[in-house]
């Protein structure tokens, strides 16, 4: 017995060390799978190269903006749409004959010119205050320029002018309508943006009424307008026409 003790013991002792080297290897893989916090840490903490993925691009503009902040509706349609909303309701204004309608947009400092052609001339035009348009009724008889081709003196009363210079077709129903670009050319240029500073325009075209003419006979009806803040003021009617 004693013979096979040292032999035992030294079996014992060979089982113990290799049991601590499994529990030593079990312990070094479960370090390697799991990454430590200062790890974690750093990677949460570094940019982004995805703008998407940023709290503050991803978040929509609308979520924090007041509001008071909030685009308006004649905001959003835009400059070129306000004017030609504002040159079509003159336009039915003049259609209908309001004149109380269309003195609402008229310039207050500016007033309203009448044009018989389209090349506006300051010694002849007439302009009218807002409060100060003529009656329909009004039998008085104004000088209101003189005709193409025979420079006769344009002398009428306001519903005659109307009729031949103003509204002599229904514009407001007009194939074309353009803004800032003119339609209808002859031997008169308009001068509108000349006469007024920031001035825009818009056109209500004729191309013609009888094809033997082949387009002669083109008619427009041109309202020019200054902004005011958000809102556009009319400050001329013209008419345009083929002329001599």
């Amino acid at each position: 017995m004693r013979k096979w003790l040292p032999l035992l013991t030294a079996v014992v002792l060979a089982l113990q060390l290799a049991g601590c080297g499994a529990d030593g290897t079990d312990s070094n893989s479960a370090s390697t799978d799991v990454p430590t916090a200062s790890a974690e840490a750093s990677k949460s903490a570094s940019p982004s190269t995805d703008p998407a993925s940023s709290g503050t691009a991803g978040a929509s503009p609308s979520a924090s903006a007041p509001a008071g902040d909030q685009p308006t509706e004649a905001a959003a349609s835009g400059p070129v749409e306000q004017l030609k909303r504002a040159a079509i309701e003159a336009a039915e204004a003049l259609r209908d004959r309001d004149l109380k309608r269309l003195s609402s947009r008229i310039d207050p400092e500016l007033g309203l010119r009448f044009s018989p052609y389209a090349h506006m001339d300051d010694k002849q035009d007439q302009v009218f205050a807002a409060s100060e348009l003529p009656s329909f009724k009004s039998t008085d008889k104004l000088a209101w320029g003189t005709l193409d081709g025979s420079g006769e003196a344009i002398k009428l009363t306001f519903r005659d002018y109307f009729e031949r210079f103003v509204y002599d077709q229904d514009f407001a129903g007009a194939p074309t309508v353009s803004v800032n670009k003119l339609v209808g050319k002859g031997n008169t240029a308009y001068n509108g943006q000349s006469v007024y500073k920031n001035a825009s325009f818009v056109e209500f075209h004729y191309p013609g009424f009888d094809s033997k003419l082949e387009g002669m006979d083109w008619e427009s009806l041109i309202l020019t307008f200054v902004p005011d803040g958000t809102e556009w003021r009319l400050v001329a009617i013209t008419h345009a026409q083929w002329t001599i």
